[in-house]
């Protein structure tokens, strides 16, 4: 375009140069030789201007044709390329799309035509990974390595095998390298803030996520709260043996997130011991109005260890008035209610627990309160047995692991702040038929245990073997047992059966003592509790695979 308009000004300006001479006319004479040459003006400078433009046609020609063969060589040079990235781009296609055997075919064609381009190396590797060739594609990373346009994609190449084959020091090396070269890899920077919280150098992630911060790979909202949780596990290693480091390292880290739970149970547990009450309280409630959890309640009701029953309930009241819908305060208050012996208040403290889903938790304290108030063990064992089927308490769980305690970074991964307070997947059932009408009730009526088959399999096996029946009991007992499992019956002992049978004896009116034909019962072999089951290896081998 710019071309275009220097033309167009050069003819414009020779135009305007022609028309002002016409207006002006004139002669040019010239004597050559003797001989007298006149022209006009106009007729001269055509003539000049003719002679330029042929010239400057003759040199194009006279160069265009010293130039041919150079010209011929870039049009092939050039046409080669094209070709050559043609097939690079076809090859990084395919390599995309998973065609091992198309990949490497364009691969060899690029490399043909290209050269060591490092965009053929990549494709080059990513083949032979492909192939399954790891060894040649480490060979081909570290060789790599020497040309600085593709050191980093050496080393994240690197640093991904490494990952596979579990060798977390060489994974650790090549991120770190990385991380040294550019800054604003996101990669190197996770990678290395995971490998510095894994081996609990603190200092160094929290140096590490300063600089992602700054470089613009995390968010301040994000870094702040990933700041917070370091700083919380600094606390947490330190608290043994420097207490007041630990409580201003908690401290920092309560105000940075404020709804950080083991940030305020550590800062106030680090104040408690410098006696400093008042602040560990205020945090302890600044938390809870926010996030409401038990360790918070734990931690503010046995703030001070010489406190009374009496006391501790009044804490536990206090939660109860900072958020008095939530389910944990009203456990709160109904623990501190039983270590007080005040029945009734935790009665109604676990009303409207029991009204929404109780957990097992729930189930337990009712169990607790039963006991402790009217030595009730019915309704105590009918809670229990509730117990084991109610759904599960939250816990602290990430990535599918649960933990009793606290983690700065997920075990399974490596990734800070993974640790939720929720219920674990693998949720137990509801708890049926809950009678709430009952709930208020002092206990001072009987209810009977749950009608569950262990307890008809625990009652059977004592009527069964406590005592050697007569033919009056043993007819009326098994009249009792008449619908029983046949393995029940096989189960007597061996001294109440006679050896021959007695088939002119009606089935109610057998007398134990005749003589009754036994047979044996292949044992049933039963899977324990703590059985994990068939292997997924071995089960896949036996049933092959499932598409749907």
């Amino acid at each position: 375009m710019f071309r275009l308009i220097i033309f167009f000004l050069l003819v414009l300006a020779l135009g305007f140069g022609f028309a002002w001479i016409a207006d002006r006319p004139g002669m040019i004479s010239l004597v050559w030789e003797g001989t007298r040459y006149e022209t006009s003006l106009m007729v001269a400078l055509a003539a000049f201007v003719a002679v330029v433009v042929a010239i400057m046609v003759t040199w194009w020609i006279i160069s265009l044709i010293l130039r041919s063969p150079l010209l011929m060589r870039r049009f092939f040079r050039n046409r080669r390329r094209d070709r050559g990235y043609h097939a690079l781009s076809q090859g990084l296609l395919a390599a995309g799309t998973g065609d091992a055997g198309r990949a490497r075919r364009l691969a060899r064609d690029s490399r043909k035509l290209l050269g060591s381009e490092p965009l053929v190396e990549l494709l080059d590797v990513q083949t032979m990974m492909l192939e399954g060739n790891r060894q040649g594609a480490r060979d081909k990373f570290e060789a790599m390595l020497d040309d600085d346009d593709t050191k980093l994609v050496a080393l994240r190449g690197l640093y991904l095998e490494a990952e596979r084959e579990g060798a977390t020091e060489a994974a650790r090396h090549y991120a770190e390298e990385a991380a040294a070269i550019s800054a604003a890899l996101p990669w190197a920077g996770n990678a290395n803030l995971k490998y510095q919280a894994t081996a609990g150098d603190w200092e160094g992630a929290l140096r590490t996520l300063e600089s992602m911060r700054s470089s613009g790979l995390v968010r301040k909202e994000d870094a702040a709260r990933q700041r917070a949780v370091l700083l919380t596990a600094q606390a947490m290693t330190e608290e043994p043996a420097a207490p007041e480091r630990a409580a201003k390292l908690a401290r920092q880290a309560h105000d940075l997130a404020p709804d950080l739970v083991p940030a305020a149970v550590i800062a106030a547990r680090a104040l408690t011991r410098n006696n400093d009450l008042k602040r560990a309280a205020r945090i302890l409630e600044a938390t809870w109005k926010r996030q409401p959890h038990p360790e918070l309640a734990d931690a503010y009701v046995k703030l001070r260890a010489g406190d009374s029953v009496s006391d501790r309930l009044k804490r536990a009241q206090r939660l109860v008035q900072l958020q008095p819908d939530h389910v944990d305060a009203k456990m709160a208050l109904a623990e501190a209610a039983i270590d007080a012996n005040q029945w009734s208040l935790a009665r109604d403290a676990m009303k409207p627990v029991l009204a929404s889903n109780p957990t097992q938790r729930a189930c337990l304290l009712m169990a607790d309160i039963e006991e402790g108030e009217n030595n009730d063990l019915g309704r105590m064992r009918d809670w229990l047995s509730r117990a084991v089927r109610a759904p599960r308490d939250p816990a602290w769980t990430a990535d599918g692991h649960v933990a009793r305690h606290w983690l700065p970074i997920s075990p399974v991964t490596g990734r800070i702040d993974a640790f939720e307070w929720k219920a674990p997947v693998g949720m137990i059932g509801m708890v049926p038929d809950l009678d709430l009408d009952d709930l208020g009730n002092s206990g001072n009526g009987d209810i009977p245990p749950p009608d569950t088959e262990e307890n008809q399999d625990v009652e059977t096996t004592v009527i069964a073997a406590g005592q050697e029946t007569g033919p009056n009991d043993a007819a009326s007992q098994h009249q009792k047992q008449a619908t029983a499992d046949t393995t029940h019956e096989a189960e007597k002992p061996a001294d109440a059966i006679s050896d021959e049978p007695a088939d002119d004896v009606p089935p109610l009116e057998r007398n134990v003592s005749e003589p009754e034909e036994v047979r044996e019962t292949p044992p049933v072999f039963e899977r324990p509790p703590d059985d994990p089951g068939i292997e997924p290896e071995e089960q896949e081998q036996k049933q092959g695979f499932r598409l749907f």
